[in-house]
């Protein structure tokens, strides 16, 4: 799977959108991708799991971030039968009052995400992972956005890898959108500095 034929399968199935949005790391965007819906899209679903399962190497377990990259997560542990933990976004209030989820048996996991853009959600998943003692050395994600994030999780000592970039998505998809869209697209561009 290669950049255009993700791109085409965000555009149909309507996960990236064009507008004016904001982001859940606070930043503005002509572009917002929308992974949640992926799961209800089981071909293009498996096909993207099945395609960062490929790509992965190593010894190590998955973990998943809550909420946008919990599915993915599951199905590449599934698919490359891996051990699976993952983070809540926020504390349990009752029973183990946990922020992280599963048999930690590994000695090394890689944090699965839907998107990245500063990086944040990705951090935090490894640095619950760390304090329970596993290494975090490999992230994961389908879409990276090119603002921030791979920068911000290598000071940690982590590689960000990603299915395609947001960037690369847009400049194969670009002459196939309607002027609208076009213009967010070519709008986003001149932000990334592409």
């Amino acid at each position: 799977m290669d950049a255009h034929e993700l791109g085409i399968i965000l555009i149909s199935r309507g996960m990236l959108k064009f507008g004016e949005f904001t982001l859940t790391s606070g930043k503005k965007s002509n572009i917002y991708v929308d992974l949640r819906p992926l799961p209800s899209f089981p071909e293009e679903f498996m096909k993207i799991a099945t395609e960062m399962s490929k790509r992965m190497n190593g010894d190590f377990g998955i973990c998943g971030v809550a909420v946008g990259g919990l599915p993915l997560a599951t199905a590449v542990a599934i698919i490359s039968r891996r051990p699976l933990i993952y983070v809540r976004k926020e504390k349990k209030e009752h029973g183990t009052e946990s922020l992280l989820e599963g048999s930690l048996n590994m000695r090394s996991y890689v944090i699965i995400d839907d998107v990245a853009t500063t990086g944040g959600s990705i951090l935090n998943a490894a640095r619950i992972v760390r304090n329970y003692g596993p290494d975090v050395k490999e992230a994961w994600v389908v879409v990276d956005r090119m603002q921030g994030a791979a920068e911000s999780l290598k000071e940690e000592g982590i590689e960000l890898k990603s299915l395609a970039t947001l960037p690369d998505i847009v400049k194969l998809v670009l002459d196939s959108l309607p002027e609208r869209e076009r213009s967010y697209a070519l709008k986003y561009l001149g932000e990334v500095g592409v």
